[in-house]
């Protein structure tokens, strides 16, 4: 009996072609709509976080403690960070390579830089050549820092991309010519050894301009040691092996810092740790906010086409009134009227959305042959426009299915 009831459903999809395709319209879309959107947010957002973990999030900032925070110790320094904590982690960093990949200083001071007339802005940062091993530093031309650098306090510096362009000029080439330029910070010459790609975002160095270490404490700022405990540093960045360790590293670090630096049990750290895992939360809430909004969106228009379907039948109950009485009279039960149209609003929304995942599937297999983005369908995007559409044919088709049920034999056999 079911099989026959499928097969009348089917039917009268075919009898009604272009009337049954504009039904399925609003499903259609709808289907398509949330498949696409979830099978391509997925992708983008994974092709988004592969950018940030180029750009550094297989980092760990060591940055000073905030000397108002409740529980701050008073002594004397309180959070700053010095040489001596960069030799307690650098031993840290030798000691777990299964955690550990480089370790950096920063010292980072706001500055004038000066080429010829014109003076921007800037912030200089002393370094070492393994910056590049913590983050990733795309270089438009020339070099960046190196050991021998470091080792003879050169008078070099490697520029970010906005800082050159605003000093050297935005014509093509002229970024390129900056290499073997002069430009002076604090009265001190500094030839230009590299020009920085842009790289926009939160670990951004468009604004940067990166010396030795060296030559930033003894040629360009002067006094940066902290009485006791030697160079003052910015920061401290330290490269982890992957995103997955961040909580063992996080630990050890803490560790580390609490007993070098003498926090006794109990105390608040005098020190901050910017985690990665802070910048991709914040990403993810967002594009998980806009792919939630466009779902929405798709959920609507499958509602819409669930709301075309209730009209659709309730038009074919008219129109076939006569039949339904025909049937009622030949021994045919309310329960079987019912099931019948009821199965035909589901064969129009599961037809319908059907044809929105294939769609769905080709567009969004096409976007990732172009982009490159490696875009794979979702399928649990596939079962749940099926499962929803579904839900929607047999929701907004069973009130015209209740009352052609509960039509009546001889007025429906009297209907003309």
């Amino acid at each position: 009996m079911l099989n026959e009831q499928i097969l009348m459903a089917l039917d009268s999809l075919r009898a009604n072609k272009f009337r049954s395709l504009l039904t399925m319209l609003g499903i259609i879309i709808g289907a398509g709509t949330l498949v696409a959107v979830l099978s391509l947010g997925n992708a983008l957002q994974s092709s988004v976080f592969e950018q940030f973990i180029d750009l550094g999030t297989r980092r760990i900032a060591v940055a000073p403690g905030d000397p108002n925070a409740n529980g701050a110790r008073d002594v004397p320094g309180y959070g700053l960070l010095s040489i001596q904590d960069y030799r307690a982690l650098e031993a840290l960093v030798a000691q777990r390579p299964e955690l550990f990949r480089a370790i950096v200083p920063e010292i980072a001071v706001s500055t004038e830089v000066r080429a010829g007339t014109t003076a921007v802005q800037a912030l200089l940062v002393g370094t070492t050549e393994q910056y590049q091993d913590v983050q990733t530093v795309p270089m438009l031309a020339g070099r960046f820092l190196t050991t021998a650098d470091e080792e003879a306090s050169a008078r070099v510096g490697v520029v970010g991309y906005l800082t050159a362009r605003d000093l050297f000029g935005e014509e093509p080439g002229a970024l390129e010519a900056a290499i073997g330029q002069t430009i002076e910070i604090n009265g001190q010459p500094l030839t230009v050894i590299g020009i920085v790609d842009e790289n926009g975002g939160p670990f951004s160095t468009d604004e940067r301009v990166f010396a030795p270490v060296s030559t930033v404490r003894l040629r360009l700022v002067g006094d940066l040691d902290l009485p006791g405990r030697g160079l003052q540093m910015s920061g401290i960045l330290i490269g982890i092996t992957s995103e997955q360790l961040v909580e063992p590293a996080e630990a050890a670090i803490t560790a580390t810092l609490r007993a070098a630096r003498g926090v006794p049990e109990g105390a608040i750290n005098d020190f901050e740790l910017n985690l990665p895992t802070q910048a991709l939360g914040v990403l993810a809430g967002i594009n998980g906010a806009i792919t939630g909004f466009i779902a929405l969106v798709a959920g609507i228009s499958l509602v819409v086409g669930g709301i075309g379907i209730m009209n659709i039948m309730l038009v074919a109950v008219t129109e076939r009134t006569r039949e339904i009485g025909v049937r009622k009279a030949l021994g045919a039960s309310d329960g079987d009227v019912l099931s019948q149209f009821v199965l035909e609003a589901l064969a129009i929304s599961l037809v319908g959305s059907l044809i929105g995942v294939a769609g769905a599937i080709g567009l969004v297999t096409l976007i990732g042959l172009v982009t490159g983005i490696g875009a794979g369908i979702s399928w649990t995007a596939v079962a749940l426009a099926l499962a929803f559409a579904s839900a929607i044919g047999l929701g907004f088709g069973f009130y015209p299915a209740r009352r052609a049920a509960l039509l009546q034999p001889i007025e429906a056999l009297r209907y003309e």
